[in-house]
């Protein structure tokens, strides 16, 4: 019960111009061991540390941007569709088995938010649905889809997909 009063009061703290962040994300299901978590993980975090370090990159939006490509550029490598391990829905799928959906694209992309230090918004989250992120960025909402390839897309407004 303490956990629910927690997870809930953090939504309120987060919420944003109709929507809300969530405190926690659910990026590898049952399927996924914490050792392979792990190495998804470790990819993430180098993704973020390399877009993060480069001086180049000045707004939030080309942080944003740079970190999509690279995400998308993993997913362009991967097998569209169901794998009998699920891989296929998680960052583990995308960054190590090569499997991947737009559920897996969103919560690799959304991993590597969180080393940023990004919050974020997966759009569409466990429905039959095309996903994508809404976060803020440069204090403006703003979208990224990594399963658009080839680079992703990433802006200021609302997606229209």
């Amino acid at each position: 019960m303490q956990k629910l009063v927690f997870v809930l009061a953090l939504m309120v703290v987060f919420s944003f111009n109709g929507f809300s962040v969530a405190a926690a994300h659910d990026y590898y299901g049952s399927t996924i061991t914490a050792e392979q978590a792990a190495q998804a993980d470790a990819i993430a975090k180098s993704i973020a540390d390399e877009v993060m370090s480069n001086s180049a990159y000045t707004t939030d939006l080309q942080k944003v941007r740079a970190a999509a490509e690279i995400v998308t550029a993993y997913g362009a490598k991967c097998r569209y569709g169901n794998d009998e391990n699920k891989y296929y829905r998680s960052p583990y799928g995308v960054f190590i088995s090569g499997n991947m959906t737009c559920a897996g694209m969103v919560r690799a992309m959304g991993r590597v938010l969180d080393f940023m230090g990004y919050e974020y918004v997966h759009v569409n989250e466990n429905e039959w649905s095309h996903q994508w992120i809404t976060l803020y960025m440069d204090g403006k909402q703003g979208y990224i889809d990594p399963s658009v390839f080839p680079g992703g897309l990433a802006g200021y407004g609302e997606y229209r997909y």
